[in-house]
């Protein structure tokens, strides 16, 4: 049997034969924009990193939906899981591009333009570092100031992702916070519960708000009752039905509308094998708001 010296120095020598196998990390990448490019510039740094892509798309410029899906998605996946999130309306400004390094091991690279509101909020922050474009930039793209999706994030994902680089090679170390997005809170007056419209263009047209299932809670509904929804465009109602709370879509007939709480634990509003935001014309956003009252 080898003694401790020479194995570690056997390792070596079969890990610069290519013999021993080389831990890579899986890269998830979310964004408001399809294609095969990100994933492709994973893929050049490194053909064996696992690259898995976030379907269905995120709402166009809708970073509350982004930083949303990035606590949703991410308490399954192993730590050293390295994130990409394009989300970037403000692409080419002044926002900073950072690596956010979870109490959980995981890595989040994004635009820090309040992408990690949730991340930071639930998985705590071990570390964030700025990205060095000097080191961690696709050669070749300095000239480019639009797509820092494919240029910087989702090279630099890769680089993390294959070891390339550590996280500490990343960039300088910036303070231990990021930008957070201040949501409106949802509010129960009267046996009302209001809340901001969040989401409501995702591909099941599923609308949904920011009234937790806590705050629902305070309205005493139980599952089967009915419920008064009204959605409202600024001061408008654009859209006002009683409908029922059930806890999955299967418990109305196909084609009928249900309120529910989905698997984020939000009030949502949907259509049975139905688009409830396509059929209804609802949207999201401050100026969209939806309320809920028992029957």
């Amino acid at each position: 049997m080898p003694t401790p010296i020479r194995f570690v120095a056997l390792l070596a020598v079969l890990s610069c034969a290519g013999l021993v196998a080389k831990e890579r990390n899986a890269v998830v990448i979310q964004a408001d924009f399809g294609g095969a490019v990100m994933p492709g510039v994973v893929f050049a740094v490194d053909k064996e990193i696992p690259i898995f892509t976030v379907q269905p798309l995120i709402e166009l410029y809708n970073i509350d939906a982004a930083a949303r899906n990035l606590v949703y998605t991410a308490p399954v996946w192993p730590a050293g899981t390295v994130f990409v999130s394009v989300v970037d309306p403000g692409v080419g400004t002044q926002r900073k591009s950072v690596v956010l390094k979870t109490k959980n091991g995981q890595f989040f690279v994004t635009p820090d333009n309040g992408t990690l509101s949730y991340v930071a909020k639930e998985l705590g922050i071990e570390a964030v570092r700025e990205i060095d474009e000097k080191i961690n930039r696709r050669p070749g793209t300095e000239w480019s100031h639009t797509f820092h999706g494919r240029d910087v994030y989702a090279y630099t994902a890769g680089r993390l992702a294959a070891g390339v680089i550590t996280f500490e090679q990343v960039g300088p170390l910036l303070a231990a916070k990021v930008v957070v997005l201040e949501m409106p809170k949802p509010v129960v007056q009267d046996g009302v519960a209001t809340g901001m419209i969040d989401s409501s263009r995702g591909h099941l047209g599923n609308t949904t708000c920011l009234i937790d299932r806590h705050t629902f809670e305070q309205l005493g509904v139980k599952e089967g009752e009915r419920v008064v929804v009204k959605i409202r465009k600024g001061d408008k109602v654009v859209w006002e039905e009683a409908v029922p709370y059930v806890r999955t879509f299967g418990d109305v007939p196909v084609g009928k509308n249900l309120l529910f709480i989905n698997s984020s634990g939000f009030v949502a509003m949907a259509v049975n094998q139905g688009n409830f935001a396509n059929a209804f014309a609802i949207d999201s956003g401050r100026e969209w708001t939806l309320s809920v009252r028992k029957q």
